[in-house]
């Protein structure tokens, strides 16, 4: 005997799968960030530009390390970098140890960025501890944190 539904109501929709709701949530804290880092009055950043600058390390990085972490293309990474470099936020240098290689910093104007970019995901982290309560975002980032191996296929 098979079910007959007589109207949508009568079917509970399927929850998203997990990788939409990783997806969503980083856009949730993606336009968190470029509105707090535009009310600090760094209006011409994108979330693109947001992004780059999360994989960037303190003090000095090389192009090839930062088109690793993003899985993008040295060329991608110089296109961003030459952008944030007309914003004098970045530099980028050869390497004097590596000819090949090219050396991403940051300028005076992009460690006060980085400073301000601290300071907003500090804000927006804290919105969540208080949205799901400290434990679940203690637990959150602990399972986030985990070492998950190779992507497939690597």
């Amino acid at each position: 005997m098979s079910t007959k539904f007589t109207n949508k109501s009568d079917v509970e929709p399927a929850p998203p799968p997990l990788g939409q709701v990783l997806l969503n949530a980083n856009q949730w804290i993606s336009s968190g960030m470029i509105h707090l880092m535009h009310e600090r009055g760094h209006t011409e950043l994108s979330p693109a530009h947001l992004t780059f600058f999360s994989h960037l390390n303190c003090g000095i990085t090389q192009a090839s390390d930062v088109a690793r972490r993003m899985g993008i293309s040295r060329q991608a990474v110089y296109k961003i970098t030459k952008e944030l470099q007309k914003m004098e936020i970045l530099s980028l240098e050869a390497d004097p140890e590596d000819g090949r290689q090219k050396i991403i910093s940051m300028t005076e104007r992009g460690e006060r960025i980085a400073l301000d970019s601290r300071a907003c995901l500090e804000v927006i982290e804290g919105r969540l501890a208080d949205k799901i309560g400290q434990e679940n975002f203690d637990t959150l980032f602990s399972v986030l944190s985990s070492e998950w191996g190779p992507a497939f296929g690597e």
